[in-house]
């Protein structure tokens, strides 16, 4: 079985890019800089995939005299599968010129996924695969009181259908809540202090952002709170970087749909867990610590370990159950102006899991 589980994750997260064009300015600040790949991969449950992702850093507009290089960014991912499934979405992370930052994350999702179980003990080789079809628009909006502290909403709608769930399956028979799938939208306060050097590739400073977003409108009523704490660190010089992420959140009410649970495993948080849908619960702790660093030419390397678990109640934390990931990666400089490098990052879990992973830009 543990075999059969990395040919898995190998077909499902390797992405292959047959290649690579970038476009960049000379002055960092002069010109817009695009680079776009498209990918391919296999997967028995989807066949052929095939697939494009791109990312676009925008010309800086806001005002620098802060020091603090905010640049804007917008990343489009597309994938289509053989079996007429597809995953859309675009992340927009744009800094206006009054220093005002709009973050949107818009995704359309028809696509396999798997249902675990919920709690931290789910067994990685027992799950069921059904189809999870979502469109989500997440995001905030926040106003600069000055170059480090910002204040806004964080906003969140999600409209989901389940199909193909198995009939006598772990759905079925674990009957979670928002098992036959529904609406919700949710909004609430956000604030943020950032003091980074720069937002693609940090070098130094803070990042710590809190929010609650409070969905009280569709099918489902509960709150959330995230908070999220970051530090990044110079040694020596700023070609050795370590980065340091503590993130939490907590969840309050009943009504929760299984699909909104915290998940602890994923290409951002904790790699090396064998599935994003392994681990969820009501509340979730992890934290995670990387080294980063160039190598020669556009080629970097990184080495990353992180703890953490998810559990029903805060005080159903328990330190022996915690999970713990380590793992290493490589870096290509796809826009070597703007910092900005495509990743992949092979990790190790508890109990021989095993994650691979490809993106664009750092996990955090």
């Amino acid at each position: 079985m543990k075999n059969e589980r990395v040919r898995n994750i190998l077909s499902s997260f390797l992405l292959v890019p047959l290649f690579l064009f970038g476009q960049t300015a000379d002055s960092l600040d002069s010109k817009n800089s695009f680079a776009v790949f498209p990918v391919i991969s296999y997967a028995p449950e989807t066949s052929l995939q095939l697939g494009a992702v791109g990312i676009l850093v925008l010309k800086k507009e806001s005002d620098s005299a802060s020091g603090f290089n905010r640049q804007s960014s917008i990343a489009p991912l597309f994938i289509y599968t053989l079996k007429k499934q597809s995953i859309a979405s675009i992340s927009i992370d744009n800094y206006f010129s009054n220093g005002q930052n709009l973050v949107a994350k818009v995704r359309y999702f028809n696509f396999p996924d798997s249902y675990f179980g919920i709690g931290n003990s789910n067994d990685p080789d027992v799950s069921e695969k059904y189809t999870n079809s979502f469109f989500q628009i997440e995001g905030q909006f926040l106003h600069p009181v000055n170059d480090r502290i910002f204040f806004g909403v964080a906003y969140d709608a999600h409209f989901t259908t389940l199909r193909k769930v198995i009939p006598g399956g772990l759905i079925d028979t674990d009957n979670p809540t928002g098992r036959e799938g529904g609406n919700l939208f949710g909004i609430g306060p956000a604030f943020r202090y950032d003091t980074r050097d720069y937002t693609i590739y940090p070098t130094e400073g803070y990042f710590i952002s809190s929010r609650v977003v409070f969905n009280g409108i569709g099918d489902f009523s509960y709150a959330r709170y995230v908070a999220d704490f970051r530090k990044y660190i110079s040694v020596v010089n700023k070609e050795n970087i370590i980065a340091f992420q503590f993130q939490t959140q907590l969840t309050f009410g009943s009504d929760v749909p299984f699909y909104k649970l915290p998940q602890l495993g994923g290409d951002e948080r904790l790699r090396g867990i064998a599935n994003a849908s392994l681990y969820r619960d009501r509340q979730l702790a992890y934290t995670q610590v990387e080294y980063r660093r160039p190598l020669f030419w556009r080629f970097g390397m990184t080495v990353f370990a992180g703890v953490g678990d998810v559990a029903y109640d805060i005080n159903d934390f328990n330190l022996p159950e915690f999970k713990y990931v380590v793992g290493v990666g490589g870096r290509l400089a796809i826009i070597p102006e703007r910092k900005l490098n495509a990743r992949l990052d092979i990790g190790l879990g508890r109990g021989g899991q095993t994650g691979i992973y490809i993106g664009v830009s750092e996990a955090f």
